[in-house]
């Protein structure tokens, strides 16, 4: 049937509801119990013939003479229910048949019993409707040729698909455990500005946006990284915030416009405080979330509940590439891009194609838990210098193949950060649209001290792409931005 006319045959019943004097969305229901507590301790309860009123929406219908199994789902469990013409009287039983679909969320309430397949059920004494449904589900949900409907109607793909649900239960697990895991560490919640003057804390193009009210302009945050260390400035030792951050900037497989982020910074700690802190953090919040240390990855097995391992990125590109990036030029470096079909604009230094080939030829290689360490000093102009002040002191953290962290010793002296921040400013003037601005406030912030600390940001889709083996960060994003249809 098309599905103009099965709208307009709900319409119909709709009709008949209301004719009857039946309110076909009332702002209460009257449920006593979730199905999954019901189903917990079934026998006891079937045993003692209580009346128990249960709500969900209407999964399957299944019509026998005079009697009618439904199988109805709120959001804890599944259960089936059992509506006898005898029981209900044929009024009632008939009305039910005529103006109840599938998709429709009712109130049942009865005793309970096993069917002769120990089918655990609640024979219906009285019902009522409490939304009547319009369109029908989809009924072969994973069959559509266009996937990506999934994600434009995301609210069907959750109801029909568990394994979705689950997949955000997980990501609802991570985040709880994380939060856990830094309070319980004296670290202090807080939230920065998403509207920003000034945007800055990674390199990145921004969104922007103007304020009618003052007459400014304003950006959309890339990272909350700045506003953080303010706090650490003002006295505020250990802060986290969980944020959402906003880059214009490509869209594939494991980048979204928008996306989910942590980021803590830790008065008087340093890097290697920071990952013997990530080891201990992953290595419970792994095991919360999936029940264990070990993770299936595309395949591949990655091991939390190890010591992770901690290699120099030098050391890496020369093992992987044969590239002594200390002694190679900048054209030696371009080639090697070039030979491994990489696209480099004009604009990209040293650093950036020593990174750019990193990203290609080892980061897909660094399937167990890996700190990267070491990085070129025009990579990171957040970071303290090491005692080579051509690499700072900072780490990528690196599992299934995948960037999940950034962190680093953080940078506190402020005629080291003006001097970086102008580096950027000249990278920006020869074209390069994400290079880092100058942020004259953050600067002055800086002269008035800001304690050693070690900084940390996780992008949280790609962990929990990795704890759910999921192959496109859409897939751990409830509403992923998606291209409008065309009409």
């Amino acid at each position: 049937m098309p599905l103009d006319d099965i709208r307009d045959a709900r319409l119909e019943k709709l009709k008949t509801l209301r004719k009857a004097g039946i309110d076909p969305y009332p702002a209460k229901s009257w449920r006593t119990h979730l199905i999954s507590a019901v189903l917990a301790d079934f026998d006891t309860f079937a045993a003692d013939r209580r009346t128990f009123v249960l709500a969900g929406r209407v999964m399957a219908k299944r019509e026998h003479g005079g009697s009618t199994f439904i199988n109805i789902r709120d959001g804890s469990g599944s259960i089936q229910a059992y509506f006898k013409q005898d029981t209900l009287g044929d009024h009632d039983y008939k009305f039910f048949l005529e103006t109840t679909d599938i998709g429709d969320f009712v109130e049942v309430s009865g005793t309970l019993f096993r069917t002769k397949k120990e089918e655990p059920t609640l024979e219906v004494e009285k019902y009522r409707i409490l939304t009547k449904t319009l369109l029908p589900l989809p009924e072969k949900w994973h069959g559509l040729q266009d996937v990506e409907e999934r994600f434009r109607k995301r609210y069907l793909d959750l109801l029909l698909n568990e394994e979705v649900r689950e997949r955000f239960r997980t990501r609802a697990k991570v985040v709880k455990e994380l939060r856990n895991f830094l309070d319980e560490n004296g670290f202090l919640e807080v939230s920065t500005p998403t509207l920003q003057p000034l945007y800055g804390g990674a390199s990145a193009r921004p969104f922007k946006t103007h304020l009618n009210a003052l007459d400014i302009d304003l950006f959309m945050r890339i990272a909350p990284e700045l506003y953080l260390k303010r706090l650490l400035v003002g006295g505020l030792d250990n802060v986290y915030e969980f944020t959402t951050n906003f880059r214009n900037e490509g869209m594939d497989r494991d980048h979204n416009p928008e996306f989910f982020a942590l980021e803590f910074y830790a008065a008087y700690k340093d890097l290697d405080w920071c990952m013997k802190f990530t080891e201990e953090m992953f290595q419970r919040v792994v095991s919360a979330a999936i029940g264990g240390t070990l993770v299936t990855y595309e395949d591949k097995n990655v091991q939390f509940g190890n010591n992770f391992d901690r290699l120099k990125f030098a050391d890496l590109l020369k093992e992987y590439t044969g590239i002594d990036y200390d002694h190679a030029t900048e054209d030696e470096l371009a080639a090697k891009a070039k030979a491994l079909g990489l696209q480099i604009d004009k604009t990209v230094t040293k650093a950036g194609l020593g990174d750019e080939i990193f990203k290609k030829a080892i980061r897909p290689k660094l399937v167990n838990p890996t700190f990267v360490t070491d990085w070129p000093v025009e990579l990171l102009p957040l970071a303290k210098k090491t005692e080579n002040p051509d690499y700072v002191g900072a780490f990528q953290f690196f599992a299934g193949g995948m960037e999940l962290i950034k962190a680093f010793s953080e940078l506190n002296d402020p005629i080291d950060q003006h001097e970086r921040f102008s580096a950027q400013e000249s990278n920006r003037a020869k074209g390069d649209e994400e290079a880092q601005r100058m942020d004259n406030d953050y600067v002055e912030a800086l002269e008035y001290g800001m304690p050693p600390a070690a900084g940390w940001g996780l992008g949280l889709d790609r962990f929990i792409m990795l704890l759910t083996n999921t192959h496109s960060i859409r897939e751990v994003i409830l509403f992923p931005l998606m291209k409008p249809r065309d009409n």
